[in-house]
């Protein structure tokens, strides 16, 4: 007998929102399109964030799926209405929810994050190194993963940039010490806005 397809299960059973919030971002990556920051866009209010996922789960309700939802922008930890919209989720809609995810440039403080994790489950942070104090920045990934709970999870993106290739095997040699899941980010340069980084961030990880 020929074999024959007679049911097409899904194999992650959760209703999957990639949700760009806004493209509003304190960086300026010489790599980054306009599509994807700027520093000139209006926040979305707390009551226009609700509303929006409102809408959403209204749409969708009828699949009887919890939602995966992956938060990404531009940078919305700018946004100070932000952290205020996820928690608000959290209460309201925790039990309609599989996993909340962020990516963020890591720019807020610890005492930020920490909080976000109150209702976030995966944050992923970007290095930009650019813009970062890279001490800084890889310290307080360090404390967060020691802070949170088991069930939460922090990943790092390294952005492979051509001229930080001395820099980032330190990266990737701190990260693998400490434990913390990590992956290359390859760059498209043909979306780059100059020729060269105009910005230095701080370069002082010691290993």
């Amino acid at each position: 007998m020929e074999p024959r397809i007679v049911q097409v299960t899904p194999t992650e059973e959760y209703f999957s929102v990639t949700w760009q919030v806004g493209i509003r971002c304190n960086y300026d990556c010489m790599y980054c399109s306009p599509e994807w920051h700027d520093n000139s866009s209006k926040h979305h209010s707390l009551e226009t964030l609700q509303e929006a996922w409102r809408q959403i789960y209204l749409k969708t309700q009828y699949l009887k799926l919890p939602y995966k939802v992956s938060f990404t922008g531009g940078e919305l930890t700018t946004n100070r209405h932000f952290l205020p919209f996820v928690l608000w989720l959290r209460e309201n809609y925790g039990d309609k929810l599989f996993k909340l995810l962020l990516t963020t440039n890591g720019s807020a403080t610890f005492k930020y994050y920490n909080k976000m994790f109150d209702a976030i489950d995966n944050i992923s942070f970007s290095v930009h190194s650019e813009h970062i104090n890279e001490q800084k920045f890889f310290d307080m990934i360090v404390k967060l993963k020691q802070q949170i709970s088991a069930s939460k999870f922090i990943h790092v993106d390294i952005m492979n940039e051509a001229w930080n290739q001395d820099r980032i095997p330190l990266y990737i040699e701190f990260l693998a010490n400490h434990g913390i899941s990590y992956s290359m980010n390859e760059i498209d340069y043909k979306f780059q806005n100059r020729v060269y980084p105009i910005f230095q961030g701080k370069l002082n990880l010691e290993v």
